[in-house]
């Protein structure tokens, strides 16, 4: 009879030691997407300036967004506001290139930055490009803008 009871309790152990696991691997599966998802909002962003679409990534702006443009505009806009105001930009400033050449998404804040390349009126010229993000309602929003 403790054999028996011996063989439950163990296969009960095993048991809670498979759950404990799976627990911990879910944990790590949701630390990683978290950290993926600041990546896709990076990949997203630089797909849609790369193209000149803002809708890749205009759902990822926050309440009140900070953008600097190399045409002198900076402010805390509003997510329409700075949709309208980077698709004016962009309009003016015909995107023929970019890439994020440097990210941080290790951190609470992550930040990514690159070079785009762009054409006024056939003239061709350059701008660095600085984006930020923080969290807001467990999802990353960016906060900043900065073309310059």
């Amino acid at each position: 009879m403790r054999l028996a009871y011996y063989k439950y309790y163990l296969l009960l152990g095993f048991v809670l030691g498979l759950c404990i696991t799976r627990i911990k691997a879910s944990n790590d599966v949701v630390l990683l997407f978290q950290q993926n998802t600041a990546d896709k909002v990076f990949i997203q962003f630089e797909e849609g300036l790369n193209s000149g679409n803002l809708e890749l990534f205009s759902t990822f702006f926050d309440e009140k967004t900070y953008v600097s443009l190399v045409s002198g505009y900076t402010g805390y806009l509003s997510s329409s506001q700075a949709y309208y105001v980077l698709k004016d930009f962009l309009t003016l400033n015909e995107p023929l290139g970019f890439k994020l050449t440097s990210k941080v998404t290790n951190t609470s804040s992550p930040f990514a930055s690159g070079v785009l390349r762009y054409s006024v009126r056939g003239v061709r010229s350059s701008a660095m490009v600085f984006i930020s993000l923080k969290k807001s309602d467990d999802r990353w929003v960016i906060s900043q803008i900065t073309i310059n």
